[in-house]
């Protein structure tokens, strides 16, 4: 038989003192882009919302660094100083064009700066329509008593990777749009996304019941010869660390290769 030994690595602590990052729900959303006023900041906000840029970047981001043919955009040295590309919607691409036709600065979003922006200036614009829109809540101070509160500008990057999730993208193209050195990093989100979790929740409370004995034994068919997704879905709740998910996986195929032998 097969031995399996439990792998250990970074994330051998994993889910201890874990602090999930807050997110926009669709409804804030909608409050906020609506509130927005200023042309420039509500591209620079819908770029990082759509792309999940940092604040960063899109202060940083020029012009010849936004492909509009192939819908990409290219960071020139992101966090880490490391080049990537993050793919552009196509759904926004005409707003891009026409903000094009209005803009001739040599960065995104226009500046009399050599550098772009600042980060600073940004994200207090941005801070003053979280207030505008009642979404300024404070949340706790650092350590030398610096407010903290629950949403800021990185939050549309939050938003963004969670969404891709929720919408079936794999973890390890999150990872690559967003520019994470490893996976654990990532995989954050999937204890924020709660899609699956919660279809498969409701479906369980459902009011229809089976209604004969066939379909009884043939939902229990289903849970017992899909093991692999009852994993997901303990992974997803936070029940097993990534790592676990894995390893599992892993025995129940080889488990499922032996058995092909007989």
């Amino acid at each position: 038989m097969a031995q399996f030994k439990n792998k250990r690595g970074k994330n051998q602590n994993e889910g201890k003192n874990r602090t999930l990052p807050n997110v926009f729900n669709k409804k804030q959303l909608l409050e906020l882009f609506t509130a927005i006023e200023e042309t420039d900041i509500f591209v620079a906000c819908l770029l990082a919302l759509f792309c999940g840029l940092r604040i960063s970047e899109v202060c940083q981001l020029k012009r010849q660094d936004v492909d509009l043919v192939d819908c990409k955009i290219k960071i020139i040295q992101g966090k880490g100083s490391k080049d990537r590309y993050v793919m552009l919607p196509s759904s926004i691409k005409p707003l891009l064009e026409k903000w094009f036709r209005i803009t001739e600065s040599e960065y995104f979003i226009p500046t009399s700066s050599k550098t772009g922006i600042s980060t600073n200036y940004l994200s207090i614009k941005f801070r003053g329509y979280l207030k505008k829109t009642g979404l300024l809540i404070e949340w706790n101070k650092t350590s030398v008593g610096q407010k903290r509160h629950l949403y800021s500008f990185h939050t549309l990057r939050h938003t963004y990777a969670t969404y891709l999730l929720e919408r079936g993208v794999d973890l390890y193209y999150i990872q690559r749009s967003l520019g994470h050195s490893d996976i654990y990093t990532t995989q954050i989100y999937a204890y924020i996304s709660s899609k699956d979790l919660k279809e498969k929740i409701e479906k369980a409370f459902d009011n229809k019941t089976p209604t004969s004995k066939k379909e009884v034994t043939n939902t229990s068919n289903v849970l017992l010869n899909d093991p692999i997704e009852v994993l997901k879905l303990r992974y997803a709740s936070g029940e097993i660390t990534r790592d676990e998910l894995q390893e599992r996986i892993e025995t129940i195929n080889a488990m499922n290769k032996n058995a092909e032998l007989f």
